[in-house]
């Protein structure tokens, strides 16, 4: 669902902080893709993760509090952008998510007597291809990606400190030990349905994005598959997306808890496919983010839930058993914002759609982010400057079912 990696944690690797003063953990954390407390710091549980906790938690506050609950009372309000027509449709884009549950499995998948024309024909047996050239296939294995719908695509060798220890209902999670690389996505949402958020159009490009990252993963797992390879493709299950795409080198880590891109800020939605491929990881990178949300704030600004933290500088630790501490990171309180999604009836992106870096790829976005990467100092008139334009206010959700659509920024 929408801003959901709320558990992220970023670490860099194997560096311990526990001696360090603030002043000395933003210098190390201005320059790596993150800094963690190894004193601290524990591999996480799905079973904290916001989601889990409204079924199985009787002390969280929303307990067995559907995002539906309160649809009818919604709908009476009689908003722009809540009817059950834009409802229908943000519920229909969840389907392939939802139902295709193979697109989840760490198996080949068993064709279907009805999928394909040959099916009664003999196939020649699996044969492991030898991989003589990693660089290629990495490649390869990028281009694939591509093909089925990706956005970015990136690769980082498996960290298991971001691997879940147990799934939702308490079941430990083992990754198979030759299971040593990860193939990162992040596939572009819809930003012109998105800046409708939090009605229901909004709603709609975040279910829209979860079915078409289910249709990547499991193509991509089983091209990976046909090639003698094993596969184990993962949405928001199995381990935390955010740090393992910071490992990959798509993004870096934002305050609102979610990953930013240089090519389309926070409007992506991120799968991956962790595999025993032979694949070479690319290296982290660093276009001025992490410096950027210390003086932007606009996220925080915007949530309607006021779930986002004020302060300037990130901390160790969050305010709910849903935030895994021991990250220097700003932590995001999936309580409260969990608590507006029930009251809005559907999930909410403002924090998507309010950040500076989320914008189209029009040329003047590359010249602020340049001056972002390359001269700090101008970044709080860069913020002034986006205000001043008119970012981040919502579009009207009548005019996404307009055939020619009018919205308030082409640029």
């Amino acid at each position: 669902m929408a801003a959901i990696d709320y558990c992220v944690e970023i670490v860099k690797p194997r560096q311990s902080t526990q001696d360090l003063t603030l002043s000395e953990d933003l210098n190390h954390w201005k320059q790596s893709p993150y800094v963690i407390n190894h004193s601290v710091y524990r591999p996480f549980t799905e079973e904290h993760i916001i989601f889990a906790r409204m079924l199985n938690d009787p002390s969280f506050a929303d307990y067995q509090v559907g995002v539906h609950a309160h649809l009818e009372e919604v709908f009476r309000l009689n908003k722009k952008g809540y009817s059950r027509i834009d409802e229908a449709l943000s519920s229909a884009s969840w389907t392939v998510y939802d139902h295709f549950t193979e697109a989840f499995s760490w198996k080949k998948l068993n064709a279907s007597i009805d999928a394909r024309f040959d099916v009664e024909l003999e196939k020649p047996a699996d044969i492991k291809v030898i991989i003589d050239d990693p660089h290629n296939m990495t490649k390869i294995v990028k281009q694939a990606a591509k093909a089925f719908g990706a956005a970015l695509v990136g690769v980082c060798k498996l960290n298991r400190d971001w691997l879940y220890t147990h799934d939702r209902q308490g079941n430990p999670i083992n990754i198979p030990d030759h299971i040593e690389n990860a193939i990162v996505v992040a596939v572009e949402m819809d930003l012109e349905a998105l800046q409708t958020t939090p009605a229901f159009p909004g709603a709609f490009a975040t279910g829209n994005g979860y079915s078409r990252m289910a249709f990547i993963q499991a193509c991509l797992a089983e091209f990976i598959r046909g090639l003698g390879y094993d596969a184990i493709p993962a949405g928001n299950n199995i381990g935390l997306s955010v740090p393992m795409a910071i490992d990959a080198g798509i993004g870096q880590y934002g305050r609102h808890g979610l990953l930013i891109t240089p090519q389309f800020g926070s409007n992506v939605r991120i799968c991956k496919v962790l595999t025993n491929l032979p694949l070479v990881p690319d290296k982290s990178i660093n276009f001025g983010a992490l410096d950027f949300c210390r003086t932007c704030k606009r996220c925080a600004e915007a949530c309607p839930s006021q779930s986002i933290s004020y302060e300037r500088d990130p901390s160790w630790s969050g305010p709910t058993i849903s935030n895994n501490p021991g990250v220097l990171k700003w932590y995001v309180n999936a309580e409260t914002c969990y608590h507006f999604w029930t009251i809005n009836g559907n999930d909410c992106s403002v924090c998507i759609t309010s950040c500076p870096f989320t914008k189209s790829r029009h040329s003047l976005h590359c010249v602020a982010r340049f001056f972002i990467k390359h001269f700090p100092l101008l970044n709080r008139l860069w913020v002034k400057i986006d205000k001043w334009l008119g970012y981040g206010k919502q579009r009207n959700p009548d005019v996404f079912w307009n055939e020619r659509k009018e919205f308030i920024l082409k640029y």
